[in-house]
């Protein structure tokens, strides 16, 4: 009997060694594992407790989050959108002063002339300056005619007939060169403008100042920096006229000469024979000219080739009466005296 109670107590005694020995190691072992965890762990669960936990937010960020978020929404919008054209950009005209100058041969001047006239008045333009002159040629006939004209125009032509103009020259006869040039004075005359509304601003200031004030020496300094300002007006806005003239009336400088035959604009091959016969009939017409020439100018010149002759002929009469009667009076000096006779 008290063998199996000491059995009994050992086999009890031993089963609850074993249990305690069972929970030590699975203490142990838990322990291992929780050191073991990243502490990235808890943070990761704790931001997923706090992000499944919603939390209100103060208001005053909620505001500014709700600003921002309409600022970007109208920034957006707006780049969107397509902007309005400026219309001070749409009324852009740019100030161009247009210039040519066109040389032309003409075997019918007087015609090319006259059309030249009449085109320029045809189109609204007139003329600015003209020179019209030539040679002077003695015919066999006894008349006298001018030769080798050429005339010297400078007309004013409105800027939006300026190139039908240019392209109407080529009626007047041969177009021999032709150069033209766009000049842009915008900015010039933007910069003027600009200057002109500061000096009108300037001006009204001066004068309400000058109805204002009663100190006599502001007076006279109001006085003389207004009649400055005025001066300036008056410059800037005799500019500002001269470029509308300008710009409303394109220059065209126009070189008009007669001639016989026109200067060929390709050029033209010559044989040999061609050119000495060219050559052999200037020589003969230069010849015939210079020949005549010097004839009409003896003509020209016979009455005081006449008065310088007489007068020649007179001088040399009295020389020789003169050496003649010195002779004499000498010859007679030298003759020994005659005795008398007894």
């Amino acid at each position: 009997m008290k063998k199996r109670s000491l059995l009994a107590s050992l086999l009890a005694a031993l089963l609850v060694l074993v249990v305690f020995t069972g929970c030590a190691a699975s203490s142990k072992m838990a322990a291992a594992d929780t050191a073991s965890v990243p502490n990235g762990y808890y943070d990761s669960k704790q931001e997923a407790a706090a992000a499944e936990t919603p939390m209100e937010a103060p208001a005053e960020p909620e505001e500014e989050f709700a600003y921002d978020t309409v600022a970007t929404t109208e920034a957006g919008s707006g780049a969107a959108e397509t902007p309005e054209p400026d219309d001070s950009v749409a009324d852009y005209t740019a100030k161009i002063i247009y210039t040519a100058s066109v040389s032309i041969e003409t075997t019918e001047f007087d015609k090319a002339v006259a059309a030249l006239e009449s085109q320029v008045q045809k189109i609204g333009g007139f003329v600015e300056s003209s020179n019209v002159t030539g040679d002077t040629q003695y015919n066999s006939d006894g008349t006298t005619s001018i030769v080798n004209r050429w005339a010297y125009y400078t007309v004013r032509i409105p800027c939006e007939q300026f190139e039908a103009f240019l392209h109407e020259t080529e009626g007047f006869g041969n177009v021999i060169s032709t150069s033209r040039d766009a000049q842009n004075v915008t900015s010039a005359y933007t910069d003027y403008e600009a200057r002109l509304s500061s000096l009108n601003t300037q001006e009204e200031r001066l004068l309400d100042m000058l109805s204002k004030s009663e100190d006599v020496e502001t007076l006279i300094a109001l006085e003389q920096r207004l009649s400055d300002v005025r001066y300036e007006i008056e410059s800037i806005e005799r500019s500002l006229r001269n470029y509308d003239m300008q710009i409303r009336y394109s220059t065209v400088d126009l070189d008009l000469r007669e001639v016989e035959v026109y200067t060929p604009t390709v050029p033209v091959r010559r044989t040999f024979g061609q050119k000495l016969s060219d050559s052999l009939s200037d020589g003969w017409t230069g010849f015939a000219r210079g020949m005549q020439n010097v004839i009409l100018g003896l003509a020209s010149a016979l009455p005081a080739l006449v008065l310088l002759a007489v007068i020649v002929i007179a001088a040399i009469m009295l020389v020789k009466k003169a050496r003649r009667k010195r002779k004499e009076k000498f010859a007679a000096q030298q003759e020994p005296p005659q005795d008398p006779k007894p």
